[in-house]
């Protein structure tokens, strides 16, 4: 049966492929300083700022439909800076301050705050944007909120492609922006192994057609 359209399969669906995501960029090197995220992608941001397990972040996602918090889902503060993306304010690093999951269902039912959100990533002072997603349109929308005469960050995201090169080329992007960039992570799981080229110069010998006289 297609679960395209509900609810119930697609918060853990977009929950499930953030968080890939999110590791896949880990993979190359790549972490995050601060992280936002909006509706679901807000279980996602807290998941990559250590707030709770993948698998507690999966059970909140499956209740994000009808909002009924499960009650064995322990969340802690998070270890990285979170902006909300309900609020764009800064969730307390404080464990005094940690929402619990009730709050954090509140939080990623509430519409984003793309303008806040932009700005406060501005005033922690982040200079590249990566949008973890499958669209593409969001680091955009993000870095429209940044205040003026604030230098823009780089955007980047990996807009899907069946022949798996989006991802390249966004990496591509996050080391022409001067992030730091394990590449050795693009080949991982992969067998490789050195070839040596002769040493001496090639003999180049000409090969050229030579054309028919004509006939008399």
């Amino acid at each position: 049966e297609d679960a395209a359209g509900d609810p119930a399969w697609e918060a853990p669906a977009a929950y499930a492929l953030q968080c890939a995501l999110t590791a896949l960029w880990a993979g190359v090197g790549v972490e995050p300083d601060a992280v936002a995220g909006y509706g679901v992608g807000e279980l996602a941001a807290g998941q990559a700022a250590g707030a709770f397990t993948l698998e507690a972040g999966l059970r909140l996602a499956m209740a994000l439909p009808d909002g009924d918090a499960p009650a064995d889902v322990e969340c802690a503060a998070p270890a990285v800076t979170l902006v909300s993306g309900a609020t764009g304010a800064v969730v307390g690093a404080d464990e005094d301050e940690a929402r619990d999951a009730a709050q954090w269902l509140a939080a990623a039912r509430e519409p984003g705050a793309s303008g806040r959100v932009g700005a406060a990533l501005a005033g922690l002072g982040t200079d590249a944007v990566i949008e973890i997603g499958a669209d593409g349109g969001l680091a955009a929308t993000v870095a429209g909120g940044w205040p003026d005469g604030a230098e823009a960050p780089a955007l980047i995201a990996a807009p899907p492609g069946a022949d798996g090169g989006g991802f390249a080329e966004a990496v591509a992007r996050a080391w022409e922006a001067g992030l730091a960039v394990a590449f050795a992570g693009l080949f991982a799981g992969e067998t490789r192994r050195r070839i040596s080229l002769p040493g001496y110069p090639f003999q180049r010998r000409r090969f050229w057609v030579q054309p028919r006289k004509a006939a008399r």
